[in-house]
C-alpha cells in the first residue's frame, strides 16, 4: 500500500492539472487516502494560550534575518495551523459520512462527501483566531480555504419564515471538565451571518483535503468570528426560530462581567502580534526590521503602531499591502536600535471602525476570552 505522503502528493498533482470533478475521482481513487485522514491526533501545545486549550502549533515564526512573505504567501502551512479541539478527533469514513440540513426548512437536504466536492465552490484566504488566544499567542492562523457557501445550501433547502438561528452540530463527543456525559460539540449563529456569502462549508485547506484535526471531511467557516463557531466534523445543520441552549453556547465562550452580566462572544476583535523579533531575542544590528501581522475580523486594519519602553508617542508601522477584512495583513517597522540593554516593544492595531486594541484588559471582565491588549515583548540590544 502506498504511504499517505505518496498518495497526498499524487492527489495534489492531480488537483493542479485537472478540473475539480476529475480531482474528486482522483482523490477517492487514491488508495489509503481515507485511512490517512483518520490517523491524525491533536499535538501538544506550543506558544502562550489561555487555560483549557488542548492543542496548538505555533504558526508564524520566521528564520532569523528573513523578511515577511508577500501577501499571497502569508498563509499558514497546514502542519503549523493552530489546533483547538474539545474532544478526541473523531474517526470518520467519508464513504459513510453525510451532511443533513433540517429543522425549519421546506426541503430537508442530505449530501454525501462526493456531493459536497462536486458542488459549486469558492476559495478564499481567511484568518481564524481562538477566542482564548492570549495577546501575541499562537492561536491565530490563516489558510486558503475552499468550500461551499452556506447560503447556497440554505437556499436549496428553503428556509421557512420566522427562522433566525442556524445550528452547527459536530461529530466530536465527550465529557469531563464540567461537560455533561455524551455532549457533542455544537454552536449556533444568527441566520443573517449564515447567509453571509463569506460563511463557508469548507472541505479543503491550502489546496488539500482537511486534515483530521481540522475537521475532515467538512467544517463550518464563519469568517470574521472567533474560531469556536467554525464547527468541525459537521454532521448536521439545523435551522431554528429559538435560541440554542447547547452546553458550548450557554456555558462556554461567554463574556462575564463582575455584576454577573453575560454576553455572547462572536466577532473577532482587532489584534496584532510580533513575529520578529521573538521575546528576549538579542539584537546586535544598528538597523533592525521589526515585523508582524495585524487583523480585524470583519473589519479592515487601517493602522499599526509601535511604542518603545512604555513611554513616548506611538510610532506608525508600514502595512505591506492594502488590508482586507477577514484576513490578516503583514506590517513592518524600520527600527534604529538605541542604547545597549533591555527594551520593551509594544504593538497595537486600529480598524476601519475606529476600534483600537485597549492598553489593558477591562478589569470588569471575569472570563478568559477576547484578550487583545497590545502584544509586548522584551529584547536585548547588544
Amino acid at each position: 500500500m502506498k504511504s499517505f505522503e505518496e498518495n497526498d502528493a499524487r492527489t495534489r498533482r492531480a488537483a493542479g492539472m485537472i478540473g475539480r470533478r476529475e480531482f474528486l475521482r482522483a482523490a477517492l481513487a487514491s488508495t489509503g487516502l481515507a485511512a490517512a485522514h483518520l490517523s491524525g491526533e491533536t499535538l501538544s501545545g506550543m506558544g502562550p494560550f489561555a487555560p483549557g486549550l488542548i492543542g496548538a502549533r505555533s504558526s508564524n515564526r520566521l528564520a532569523e534575518g528573513s523578511a515577511l512573505p508577500a501577501k499571497t504567501s502569508a498563509i499558514t502551512p497546514n502542519a503549523d495551523f493552530f489546533i483547538r479541539n474539545h474532544f478526541t478527533t473523531p474517526r470518520i469514513n467519508e464513504e459513510k459520512w453525510a451532511l443533513e440540513v433540517g429543522g425549519m426548512v421546506e426541503k430537508p437536504v442530505k449530501l454525501s462527501y462526493s456531493d459536497i466536492l462536486l458542488a459549486s465552490s469558492e476559495r478564499r484566504p481567511i484568518t481564524l483566531e481562538c477566542a482564548g488566544n492570549l495577546s501575541g499567542g499562537a492561536g491565530v492562523s490563516t489558510s486558503l480555504w475552499s468550500g461551499l457557501p452556506l447560503q447556497t445550501l440554505l437556499k436549496q433547502a428553503g428556509v421557512q419564515p420566522g427562522a433566525n438561528t442556524v445550528i452547527f452540530h459536530g461529530g466530536d463527543t465527550g465529557e469531563g471538565d464540567g461537560v455533561p456525559a455524551g455532549t457533542h460539540y455544537a454552536r449556533a449563529i444568527p441566520l443573517e451571518k449564515a447567509m453571509d456569502p463569506t460563511t463557508l462549508l469548507a472541505y479543503e485547506m491550502n489546496g488539500a483535503p482537511l486534515p483530521p484535526e481540522h475537521g475532515f471531511p467538512l467544517r463550518a467557516l464563519v469568517s470574521g468570528w472567533y474560531g469556536m463557531d467554525s464547527v468541525k466534523w459537521l454532521t448536521r445543520i439545523e435551522v431554528s426560530n429559538e435560541p440554542f441552549k447547547g452546553y458550548f453556547q450557554q456555558e462556554r465562550y461567554v463574556a462575564l462581567k463582575s455584576n454577573g452580566q453575560r454576553e455572547p462572544i462572536t466577532r473577532m476583535r482587532v489584534n496584532s502580534k510580533f513575529v520578529r523579533p521573538l521575546n528576549d531575542e538579542e539584537i546586535r544590528a544598528k538597523e533592525y526590521r521589526i515585523e508582524g501581522f495585524a487583523w480585524g475580523g470583519e473589519n479592515r486594519v487601517t493602522k499599526v503602531e509601535l511604542r518603545f519602553d512604555g513611554n513616548g508617542a506611538w510610532q506608525p508601522a508600514t502595512l505591506s499591502d492594502a488590508a482586507e477584512a477577514m484576513v490578516w495583513t503583514a506590517w513592518s517597522y524600520a527600527w534604529t536600535t538605541p542604547r545597549v540593554g533591555q527594551h520593551t516593544i509594544e504593538v497595537r492595531a486600529t480598524d476601519d471602525a475606529g476600534n483600537s486594541q485597549p492598553l489593558a484588559r477591562d478589569p470588569d471582565r471575569k472570563d478568559d476570552y477576547e484578550l487583545n491588549a497590545p502584544h509586548r515583548i522584551n529584547v536585548n540590544v547588544g
